[in-house]
């Protein structure tokens, strides 16, 4: 009994234990980079599995939202787009709210400076929470991108002097397959069976 007691905890405790676990890939945070630039994350999965994805954005001095200084963040995972916009970072928008292009896993992202459409040149963070990321077995890439928008109706790359931008905390929490799931709850089942079983051989030997 105490072997088939302990046999279950230990999956229980593996079973807890992958649901929680969550790892720092990347901590930072980097340096301020100019735009028109990217940053890789690399890091690696025991097998091809759903995850959790969190990071930290940084904005300093005038990073632009839409505007006419238009600067649009990217991320991609494994060379897939998985987000696209725009947030007024300290360098003004013509709209309070960030602008998405793309965001086809739902990702929520929050903006604890609140900078508005206002230019303050002070910078600001967006902090980033994705669902449903797909890792693949082996070694996986993040891309984080920053570009200036450069055309007739946008002013193009600054520089340091005006504006920059960075990243950290990039968290992944990997959650347990479905296989994971349906293993455990048979482990209970067959542990109820297995003490009911039990249970009635001790009655069938009790003297009356």
């Amino acid at each position: 009994m105490k072997l088939v007691l302990s046999l279950v905890a230990l999956m229980m405790g593996g079973v807890i234990g992958g649901s929680a676990q969550a790892a720092v890939v990347y901590a930072g945070p980097t340096a301020e980079m100019a735009t028109d630039s990217s940053f890789s994350v690399n890091f690696n999965s025991g097998m091809a599995t759903t995850a959790a994805l969190s990071f930290v954005l940084n904005g300093y001095a005038s990073l632009d939202g839409q505007n006419f200084y238009e600067d649009d963040f990217t991320l991609t995972l494994n060379g897939t787009q998985i987000f696209a916009g725009t947030f007024n970072l300290g360098g003004g928008s013509d709209t309070t709210q960030a602008v998405v292009f793309s965001n086809p896993l739902g990702a929520t992202f929050t903006n604890p400076t609140n900078n508005g459409t206002g230019i303050c040149f002070c910078g600001g963070q967006e902090t980033f929470s994705f669902a449903g990321v797909q890792l693949l077995a082996g070694n996986n890439e993040l891309t984080f991108a920053y570009n200036s928008v450069a055309d007739a109706n946008h002013a193009g790359f600054q520089g340091l002097g005006d504006e920059g931008w960075g990243v950290q905390n990039v968290t992944v929490s990997a959650v347990p397959e479905l296989s994971t799931w349906a293993m455990m709850i048979l482990g209970f089942c067959g542990l109820g069976l297995w003490a009911s079983r039990l249970k009635q051989q001790g009655r069938a030997l009790t003297p009356t």
